[in-house]
């Protein structure tokens, strides 16, 4: 017999810098595949929506007249149900929600048609604006 079982294993213990590599590895999350899809698309801005949104007050009215332009495409042009999960997605409340989309109104940006206790439905104007 050559060496005892035990010290042959040991040949093939990983060093403690490759153990941290490895544990390091583990804990970075996986980014789901659409996510990364999404990641890749753009959004293309009217410029009469690009001058009206230099007025607004918050980022967060921006970044919801953004997701609302790429809503509106992803959904070929139609109205945009707008519940709160999908601006929450991207880090706006809702309040802020609510907040931007007034805004967005007064701007001409867009139209609400609230419902009771619904999500509001939103129709987006001036998108070739003559």
């Amino acid at each position: 017999m050559t060496a005892d079982p035990p010290e042959d294993l040991r040949v093939h213990l990983l060093d403690a810098e490759t153990r941290a590599l490895l544990e390091n590895a583990r804990k970075v999350p996986r980014v789901p595949k659409k996510i990364q899809k999404r990641q890749q698309h753009f959004i293309k801005v009217p410029w009469f929506w690009f001058e009206k949104l230099q007025k607004v007050k918050s980022a967060q009215t921006y970044r919801l007249a953004l997701l609302l332009l790429y809503l509106h495409w992803r959904g070929s042009g139609g109205p945009v149900k707008l519940a709160n999960g999908t601006p929450k997605a991207e880090g706006i409340s809702r309040q802020s929600k609510w907040r931007a989309l007034v805004e967005l109104e007064q701007l001409g940006l867009i139209v609400i048609e609230r419902r009771s206790r619904r999500s509001p439905v939103v129709r987006l104007l001036n998108l070739s604006h003559p």
